[in-house]
């Protein structure tokens, strides 16, 4: 239904006014003062409903508005008066009975103003468009596409919302899997720099090398031992022959006193002899035992040394081992957020494939429209989407009535007017000229 006839008398700076507006655009024309402000208010309160006195001609007592609509048998009346206002629905004459509640449920078009929502804040027009799209989220799918529990959503909470939320929050996990991901790999190549290298090859083992030593160092200790006890027993003999000879010389001593001293002589050179063959024994000893175990001790130092290292070595490649591993599996992570966004995005493009307006989605609480934001869609694209929005929002009574026509330019103007003829709506828009007030179709 649109509106066939309005009568306004005695509202605002109306006197007396009536006309049957087009069923289409219908521009309220005038002067400043003149009164388009004022047929513009009327139309509204006539749907509005309320008490304002405000709304009587100065100097008057009563104001009405009427309006006709053309199904020639419905029209809606309100009368004011400086104690109260009253707003009846009529059909064939007849009053209705709860007139404000079924006036509201013919429209809520009257309240809204396609232009007032191309000025609107990103959040206002986010609010206009869901009141236009009555979508229902199933909880349990989304939760299967998305992986995450949504139990906690609000009750009532718009399909369009509760999806861009549940997809804000696997964007989030995606982002941390992904930050993570980074971290883990930085950690992983900077600690692989810090990894000893592989120990020079030695052979034997520590036990083995440990077990030589020991058998070289007492063999040393043994030959040692046998050369000390061959020394003293030579020493001790030598002193009892030396003993002997003094006694048997004692009696005789003067006459042999030259001959001992000769035998002395011999003997003294004799156990030089033998010290001095005791000595180059004991120093072959000492240098085949350093020769033996210099080699063994400097590989079991290396044997000790490798094991350091690469105990080392192996503690270092078990843990980057583990960074590897915990890396998989955020990698794995993310992969996975990723698949759960393009379930959303599936599940979201299936919720709206139906919609009357196609490719509109609401993400990070702005409206695109096709994947682009709808401040940067041009002039007419913007136009075009709040007059579906105000057509979704017309129900039975198909009237829009707007005001700030004037802050659109030219070209936006006639697109809107273009859009508004073509959408079967029918708009009162006031705009300032130079005539007296005039109603043109």
């Amino acid at each position: 239904m649109k509106i066939q006839h309005v009568k306004i008398s005695n509202i605002l700076g109306i006197k007396d006014l009536e006309f049957d507006p087009a069923t289409g655009f219908n521009e309220i024309v005038g002067k400043n003062g003149e009164g388009k402000t004022s047929v513009i208010e009327s139309i509204k309160e006539a749907i509005k409903g309320g008490h304002d006195a405000t709304l009587l001609r100065k100097g008057e007592e009563k104001g009405e508005i009427v309006l006709v609509l053309d199904d020639e048998q419905t029209s809606i009346r309100r009368r004011v008066s400086a104690s109260g206002s009253t707003t009846d629905l009529l059909r064939d004459g007849k009053k209705q009975p709860k007139a404000v509640e079924s006036i509201k449920a013919l429209s809520d078009m009257l309240s809204v103003n396609p232009v007032d929502f191309l000025r609107a804040k990103p959040a206002e027009r986010v609010k206009a468009l869901l009141e236009s799209l009555p979508l229902e989220v199933d909880p349990a799918r989304l939760a299967e596409v998305s992986g995450v529990a949504v139990g906690d959503l609000p009750r009532g909470m718009h399909a369009m919302l509760a999806i861009d939320a549940v997809h804000k929050t696997v964007y989030d996990m995606r982002t941390g899997a992904n930050r993570a991901i980074k971290e883990k790999e930085g950690s992983i190549a900077q600690f692989s720099q810090t990894v000893p290298d592989a120990p020079g090859g030695v052979d034997g083992d520590e036990d083995s090398l440990t077990s030589q030593l020991d058998t070289a160092r007492a063999a040393r200790d043994a030959e040692l031992e046998r050369i000390r006890t061959k020394i003293d027993g030579i020493r001790k003999t030598t002193a009892d022959k030396k003993q002997a000879l003094r006694d048997a010389a004692q009696a005789e001593i003067d006459k042999i006193k030259e001959k001992l001293a000769s035998d002395l002589a011999a003997e003294d050179a004799e156990l030089a002899r033998v010290e001095g063959l005791a000595q180059t024994q004991t120093d072959k000893t000492k240098d085949k035992f350093q020769m033996t175990a210099g080699p063994l001790a400097q590989a079991l130092s290396a044997i000790r040394t490798n094991r350091d290292v690469a105990a080392k070595r192996q503690q270092a490649l078990d843990f980057i081992a583990t960074m590897k591993d915990e890396l998989s599996e955020l990698i794995e992570e993310a992969e996975g957020h990723t698949e759960a966004l393009a379930r959303i995005n599936a599940y979201k493009s299936e919720l709206l494939a139906d919609l009357p307006i196609p490719g509109l989605e609401v993400r990070d609480g702005e409206i695109f429209r096709d994947g682009i934001p709808l401040d940067r869609i041009n002039t007419a694209g913007q136009v075009k989407i709040a007059v579906e929005i105000a057509k979704l929002r017309a129900g039975d009574l198909k009237v829009c009535v707007v005001d700030g026509i004037e802050l659109l330019d030219s070209e936006a103007y006639e697109e809107f007017r273009e859009q508004i003829e073509a959408s079967g709506l029918q708009l009162f828009v006031a705009k300032v000229g130079d005539t007296e007030l005039t109603i043109n179709p």
